[in-house]
């Protein structure tokens, strides 16, 4: 919406402000006029008129702009006095309305006893909550993760927890409501350090929260401070608060509607306040601002010296509140200007361009200068939005992720904009889980979605295959794979800003921890070949830059818990990319004895071409496609588990089965069924079972076949024996049956295992296996050492070396990390047998090197770095990351990261690639600033193919607020882009906006704006949709507006305006000059109350073509009512005051209607 310069007034000021304004002495009423108060008299004198009863001015107090205006006096001073006793002590109490987002959080401090810690529970809702818990999770049990220990704690409060001895372990904060819904936060580290800057129980508004289902409809109250002395005490609401050091604090609760004695009390040396503020939770609460413009004209000197009727417009509006009963109802619609028969056309459609120049202040005037923010509540990528909401249901239109739930299958990923909408049961399962709901979603995307899976590296720096990657739009996991069915054994979403960041238009992904590129060990030794493979997937939108994209996607999920275990589901999905079509629908069944024990279902048919899939095993330098299957599929997977605890036995352990059928043409998001494999069947079972306190036993089998005749099948038992608290052993066999292209045959091999614990975090080991019965594969005689040194802040290191018949292996890997949050971190990888898919291995593998780390080297510097080095055989790829963030004050910040990447192949061809981001920050009272560059460059060539192109591209924002009347904005965009165009399209772009406001506070009779904007764009942009692009152009614009009210009545307005710069068709075209100056004097005259008439001369100056056209423009308009506003007018002139209006059809009677709310 555009943005005008008005006053906002609640409703109370409003009507004060009425009222002020209607007491007016009129002539006559002075202390000597002549009073008449017969009957019949016209207008009835004021002394004459009926009195009201008088207010008894006890017990209410009314002030307008914190001046008495009626009252009790001795309520006004009581007011005072908080008022003055909170601005000494530096302390506020404020409303927040009734939209503030819940929070939980989780904070850790060591205890006063050794691997002691008190874990400490942080929420801003304990009203909406009746109890809390801790819940240790040990990571590193058979089975799996789980629950061994479960600590009340009041919300708010904290609990001490000894550590265990031996073991890795999580803490998970749940928070219960009293019907048993409960939220919980992420999982946490035993022991892990705060993060940097933070300060033991000092309540600093973080949410961890992974799972959130208790509803919170209510108002939201902040009390903070400042200025709190050394070893004072603070208490709010009843509860003790801990400054920081700086004698800060803010505390946040969100309380349910009704009435509020805030009571806040600071004691301490030279301090002792405690106050008391009212504060009334309102049952709703909303906010409304809305206007419609339409304009009816009749051109009477059209291009074609004929008449020509007109009709355009534009609706535009927002809305945001609660009712009280629950709903939360949120839109906003911009249907921006246009003929009027299109208004309401296509109002569903995406479209960036009209979004960006919705938003977008440079459309306008960059400042109007009163400091105004955009707040974005209505996430849309097209013209409108729309959420209505109540508890955990709602119904919405605007950009969603496209989330079906848990079906094995049946999942999308993909952020699109369109209609989406869900419903569940408020009574919940003793899982935590709605016992019913039910998802739809529909979209038109204009974008692909793109799918690459990158093979850890041991780093964390993964370059994604795209460039420009569109906002927000991304998902990122991790899986565990098996590395020969390709088999999902594990999958867990990454949280943004947690997990990782991502840098949109270099399109590169920084994850927070180093990603190795295997899991699980062998028999005994976890240096062999065969390892289970460690893959980052992202799925991401991307606009193609060659390619127009006309899509569809859809889908719907619906499951209901029947009794108290078990549940149906039914999910189903449609993805028309314009390019290929898929649909995928499937259904399933759970019946959940526990959380840890199971029996599922999953069934799904597939129909069309899925997405393919992009693969990378150096980090994301080059990938191949993994080309998604075509045609029609089936799939069926059967899954149980239980844990022997809940089938009553006594042993500790789980055992779990699996079999899956899958048909050639089946097609999901992890699994393509393609005529290379033909169908495929899956089985396999395992079991981790602690036989006696002493003994574990560990069994697992593997079976894979498919159509083509290729099989894999591999069993694996081990038994491990503690001899006492120092030595133990393993006993392990393996049997592998294999028959594929590549191998036949089959292998029985055995091993053993002596460890040696030097004490609780440190270990020893030696490992020694050796092939008793062999046809056709390869024997894999092996020994090896291992040792695994310290947990826990300092110093780890985790390391084994091994050789044997079919190659060296070896894995090492040190870390460090303190409580400050740094780490250090190298490593070394070498793994017998390594396969990369699609290349070839020329020479010898010698492995693969990390090292890095984030330090912080005082307190304004923090460094970032790594480097990765693989060298499988002649293919060589290097990829090298360094960042510094150096933020010498709280105002000013910078941060300068370098990223590079090479991929040689020796005697054939090589590939360059490097990226640099620079980033600045400044913030002052009167000044804020931030800027950033960045920079990227490939040169070379991949199989076979060259890459060649180069992009810099650079942003500025700068305001500057000159005084409390005065303020200036700056802001540049520029893009430079040359080469193969695979990420932009080639070409320079420049956008530059100046603006400056004088908006007086004490005295407004004058105002003034003004704007210069310098636009190159010699890219162009593309005309309805098609591919061809549009005229590019060379241009600057300046305007100053002004007004100066004389009087009550008259106001004279001025604006001056150039336009200077050439244009062309297309890129390549000669630039033709067009440069124009339009000058406007206007004066208001405001008649009555509901009536102003306006006059305007103009004149336009088109000094290429050395023409002056000048002319009038009167009108009159008419208030009805405080809503809606009536114009009519003539322009006698041919132009408009628009400088981009070319056509000179303007003359002609118009009339105007404004509505506005």
């Amino acid at each position: 919406m555009g943005r005008a310069m008005t006053t906002a007034l609640t409703p109370r000021r409003t009507l004060l402000a009425l009222l002020a304004a209607t007491a007016i002495s009129h002539p006559g009423q002075g202390a000597l006029a002549q009073q008449s108060c017969a009957p019949g008299t016209v207008p009835v004198p004021g002394d004459c008129a009926p009195k009201a009863p008088a207010l008894s001015g006890t017990g209410f107090s009314i002030t307008l702009n914190g001046a008495p205006v009626a009252g009790d006096a001795r309520v006004v001073e009581a007011v005072r006095k908080v008022d003055i006793a909170l601005a000494r002590a530096d302390l506020r109490v404020s409303f927040d309305g009734l939209g503030v987002q819940p929070r939980l959080d989780l904070e850790q401090v060591p205890g006063d006893a050794p691997d002691t810690y008190l874990l400490g529970s942080a929420l801003n809702y304990p009203d909406y909550v009746t109890r809390g818990e801790m819940r240790i999770v040990q990571l590193d049990g058979l089975g799996g993760p789980r629950v061994i220990a479960t600590l009340p704690v009041n919300p708010g409060g904290q609990v001490s927890y000894a550590a265990p001895d031996t073991g890795e372990y999580a803490v998970i904060h749940r928070v219960y409501d009293t019907q048993g819904r409960f939220d919980e936060t992420l999982p946490q580290p035993l022991g892990a350090a705060l993060p940097p800057g933070s300060a033991a129980g000092v309540e600093e508004g973080r949410d961890t929260v992974a799972r959130r289902a208790i509803p919170v409809f209510g108002g939201a109250v902040t009390v903070s401070g400042a200025n709190v002395l050394p070893g004072s005490r603070v208490q709010v609401m009843g509860q003790t608060v801990r400054p920081d050091a700086s004698g800060r604090f803010v505390v946040q609760r969100i309380l349910p509607q009704g009435g509020y004695d805030i009571e806040v009390a600071v004691t301490g040396p030279g301090q002792r306040t405690s106050l008391v503020r009212d504060v009334e939770i309102p049952a709703s609460d909303w906010f409304a601002v809305g206007t419609a413009d339409v304009t009816l004209g009749l051109r009477t000197d059209g291009r074609d010296d004929t008449s020509d009727s007109y009709a355009t417009g534009r609706i535009a509006g927002f809305i945001n509140g609660r009712t009280a009963t629950g709903y939360e109802v949120t839109a906003s619609v911009d249907t921006g200007e246009g003929p009027l028969e299109d208004l309401l056309r296509d109002l569903d459609e995406k479209d960036p361009r009209q979004l960006l120049l919705r938003v977008d202040p440079d459309d306008y005037y960059p400042t109007f200068g009163d400091d105004a923010e955009i707040l974005d509540l209505t996430p849309t990528s097209g013209k409108i939005y729309a959420r209505i909401a109540r508890e955990n249901n709602f119904a919405q239109f605007g950009d969603f992720v496209a989330d079906l739930g848990d079906n094995a299958f049946v999942r999308n990923d993909r952020t699109l904009y369109g209609g989406q909408a869900h419903v569940e049961t408020r009574v919940q399962t003793v899982f935590g889980t709605p016992q019913g709901r039910a998802t739809v979603h529909a979209a038109q995307p204009d974008s692909i979605p793109v799918r690459e899976a990158l093979t850890g590296t041991g780093g964390s720096i993964y370059f994604l295959a795209n460039q420009d990657v569109l906002r927000g739009t991304e998902q990122l996991f991790v899986q565990v794979r098996d590395p020969q069915s390709g088999r999902v054994i594990d999958s867990r979403a990454l949280t943004p800003g947690v997990d990782y960041d991502i840098n949109y238009i270099q399109g590169l992904v920084t994850l927070s921890q180093p990603l190795l590129s295997s899991a699980g060990d062998g028999i005994v030794g976890s240096t062999g070949p065969r390892r289970n493979r460690v893959v980052l997937v992202a799925q991401y939108e991307y606009v193609p830059v060659l390619d127009d994209i006309d899509g569809f996607a859809s889908g719907a999920r619906v499951e209901r818990w029947v009794g108290s275990g078990l549940r149906l589901g039914l999910s189903g999905t449609r993805d028309d990319t314009g390019l290929r079509d898929h649909t995928l629908v499937g259904g399933d069944l759970l019946f959940a004895l526990t959380e840890r024990s199971y029996l599922r279902l999953d069934a799904a048919q597939s129909e069309g071409q899925g997405i393919d899939t992009l693969l990378s095993f150096d980090g994301g330098l080059s990938s191949e496609t993994e080309a998604a299957a075509t045609g029609e599929g089936s799939a069926l997977r059967i899954e149980g588990r239980a844990d022997l605890a809940d089938l009553g036995l006594s042993q500790e352990g789980t055992v779990t089965a699996y079999a899956e059928q899958r048909q050639q043409g089946f097609s999901s998001l992890d699994t393509q069924v393609t005529a290379f494999t033909g169908d495929e069947d899956l089985f396999g079972l395992a079991a981790d079972v602690q036989l006696t306190d002493a003994t574990a036993l560990r069994l697992s089998y593997d079976s894979y076949r498919n159509g083509a005749g290729d099989s894999d099948i591999e069993g694996v038992a081990s038994l491990t024996t503690a001899l006492n608290d120092r030595f133990s052993y393993t006993l392990g066999a393996e049997r592998i049956d294999r028959d594929d292209a590549g191998e036949q045959g089959s292998r029985t091999d055995v091993a053993a295992r002596l460890t040696y614990a030097l004490d609780d975090a440190r270990q020893v080991y030696v490992f020694g296996q050796t092939t008793v019965d062999s046809a056709g594969l390869d024997d894999n005689d092996r020994v090896g050492a291992g040792l695994t040194l310290g947990s826990g802040p300092g110093w780890a290191f985790e390391g084994e070396v091994s050789d044997g018949s079919l190659g060296a292996g070896a894995k090492a890997y040190a870390v460090y990390t303190d409580d400050a949050g740094d780490t250090q971190y190298i490593g070394y990888t070498l793994e017998p047998g390594r396969e990369l898919d699609g290349l070839d291995l020329t020479g010898d593998d010698n492995g693969r090197f990390v090292v890095g780390g984030r330090r912080t080297l005082s307190e304004t510097v923090s460094v970032f770095g790594e480097n990765t080095y693989d060298m499988f055989g002649e293919r060589t790829s290097l990829i090298s990351a360094y960042g510094v963030t150096y933020a010498p004050t709280q105002s000013f910040s910078t941060t300068l990261a370098f990223e590079t990447g090479q991929i040689a192949v020796e005697d054939l061809e090589t590939l360059d690639r490097q990226a640099v981001s620079l980033g600045l920050s400044y913030a002052t009272d009167a000044v804020s600033a931030k800027g950033r560059l960045e920079y990227r460059t490939e040169d070379g060539a991949e199989d076979g193919s060259l890459r060649d192109s180069e992009t810099v591209a650079a942003t500025v924002d700068l305001t500057y607020k000159i005084d409390e009347t005065q303020r200036i904005l700056f802001s540049a965009d520029a893009l430079q882009s040359s080469g193969d165009e695979t990420g932009f399209r080639n070409g320079d772009y420049a956008d530059v906006s100046i603006g400056y406001a004088l908006r007086p506070i004490t005295n407004d009779r004058f105002n003034m704006l003004a704007r210069y904007r310098y636009l190159d764009d010699q890219i162009g942009q593309r005309l309805d949709g098609e591919d061809a692009l549009g005229p590019v152009q060379r241009s600057h614009v300046a305007s100053i507006d002004a007004s100066y009210d004389v009087d009550r009545h008259w106001t004279l307005s001025g604006k001056l305006g150039y336009r200077g710069g050439e244009f062309a068709p297309q890129e390549g075209a000669a630039f033709s000059p067009n440069d124009a100056m339009l000058a406007v004097i206007g004066a208001r005259y405001h008649l009555v109350d509901d009536w102003d008439l306006l006059a305007e001369a103009r004149r336009l100056d088109l000094i290429t073509a050395d023409v002056t056209r000048t002319g009038v423009l009167v009108a009159a308009f008419k208030q009805l009512g405080g809503n809606l506003q009536v114009g009519a007018g003539f322009n006698f002139s041919t132009f408009s005051d628009d400088l981009t209006d070319l056509t000179y059809d303007d003359r002609g009677v118009f009339l105007n209607l404004v509505a506005k709310y």
